[in-house]
């Protein structure tokens, strides 16, 4: 199909296409339709697909027009937008300019948003805080996690020397609970194995060090206000515990075995999967920490308009996201105008700090392969013990754009902090 076409800058974020397209590949279109039409056309004294043009045209010409026109103009702007050099963010909206008529040039107007070309600077030297235990010894990790892991899977064996129990050790227990004299239900424990590595409550452990088997003890222990059982949060209860056995734990052996225990063939292949687990997720928790602090600083030094379907979009997604959260009867209207001022800043922020990394992604030469963004997706699922094609049918196609986007953000990102100055600090740093 032939056509010309010219654009109109509206704006430095939205540009207006002016397509003209000659009567000849109009009635081309017409032809076309009239044809396909004809084929499946069931009109009283003739067989299907027999009906000759003129009663087609005679009976179908509404049908013809409508699709003939959506063809033409579908086909001219896809063509059209494949030439331009720079990203549209919108769908097209489409506005005649004369009627459409096989017999006559037609013209349309197709108005789209953009995502302007800009030069992204000053981002080489932004200034970084962030948490001293966010620089990691990768290798030094797989190994804690492997100990960990080894002694998860591990046995115990009772020491029968008689001596007392130490941290480290591992005691068998059987204990009751009271509280204001009332035995409490279902608190209770019988041969209950309690690792004291500190993961427990200090009273607990710090009261069954030093004891020695089949020795009874009584003693208070003071529940935390975040005890997850809300009727004893912040009070104070008695055990009354019996050390049956002094145990040591004897940790499983990096053999086959303990690869298989892990759901994989062998040893190469658990480090190569808590090595890349390790990676993403600090590459990852690096990024969540770095990205409010550079989108801040990148925006203040670089002043750009972006679309307002961009702006509107994300909203939307906002109003969506604190919907999921809310009762039925609180949900926020999509069109609540007051809601939508309430979110207008932080999406216009949100997108502008978006766009800013994508334009340095293209200033620095970073894109994502499928590869990097299948794995990460993988990573994903299996942190979250998923199947990866669940993830698909839950949030449909879109789900490998967003996860090609996530990666791109922390590639920028650690971009960015190849050179930027990165002061660690002992204590957390807001990320809010």
């Amino acid at each position: 199909m032939t056509f010309s076409s010219t654009i109109e800058e509206v704006n430095s974020t939205r540009r207006k296409f002016k397509i003209s397209v000659p009567a000849s590949s109009i009635k081309d279109a017409f032809q076309a339709v009239a044809t396909e039409i004809q084929k499946t056309a069931e009109i009283r004294g003739f067989r299907k697909g027999k009906a000759p043009a003129t009663l087609i045209r005679k009976f179908y010409m509404g049908d013809i027009v409508k699709k003939a026109a959506d063809r033409v103009i579908n086909e001219a702007y896809s063509s059209a937008s494949k030439t331009v050099d720079f990203q549209i963010v919108s769908h097209p909206h489409i506005e005649p300019v004369n009627q459409f008529d096989e017999s006559q040039d037609f013209e349309f107007s197709a108005t789209v948003d953009i995502n302007p070309k800009i030069e992204i600077k000053d981002y080489q030297q932004i200034i970084i805080k962030m948490n001293k235990n966010l620089e990691i010894d990768v290798e030094a990790e797989v190994e804690k996690l492997l100990n960990n892991y080894a002694r998860a899977l591990g046995k115990t064996e009772k020491d029968e020397s008689g001596r007392v129990i130490v941290k480290g050790d591992v005691a068998n227990v059987s204990y009751t609970v009271t509280h204001d004299g009332k035995l409490l239900e279902g608190k209770e424990a019988k041969n209950q194995l309690i690792e004291l590595n500190g993961s427990n409550l200090a009273a607990i452990e710090d009261a069954i060090v030093g004891m020695k088997a089949l020795e009874t003890k009584e003693f208070p222990v003071d529940l935390p206000e975040n005890f997850a059982d809300a009727d004893l949060k912040g009070k104070t209860v008695q055990f009354s515990l019996v050390l049956n056995s002094v145990e040591t734990l004897v940790p499983s052996a990096f053999d086959e075995e303990f690869a298989k225990r892990l759901g994989y063939p062998g040893m190469d292949e658990v480090r190569n999967n808590l090595r890349e687990t390790i990676k993403r997720s600090n590459e990852e928790a690096r990024s969540n920490v770095a990205f409010e602090q550079v989108v801040e600083q990148v925006l203040t030094t670089n002043e750009f308009e972006v679309a307002e379907s961009l702006i509107e979009s994300t909203i939307d997604r906002a109003i969506a996201d604190a919907n999921s959260r809310l009762a039925k009867d609180a949900q926020i209207k999509p069109e609540n105008e007051e809601a939508r001022t309430k979110y207008r800043d932080w999406a216009n922020k949100q997108v502008r700090g978006i766009l800013a990394l994508g334009h340095i992604a293209r200033q620095e030469g970073v894109s994502v392969t499928d590869d990097e963004m299948l794995r990460d997706m993988a990573s994903y699922a299996m942190a979250n013990q998923m199947d990866p094609q669940q993830l698909v049918k839950r949030a449909g196609a879109q789900v490998y754009d967003e996860f090609r986007g996530q990666v791109m953000i922390r590639k920028v990102i650690s971009k960015i902090l190849e050179t930027a100055k990165v002061e660690y600090t002992a204590e957390n740093t807001d990320t809010k």
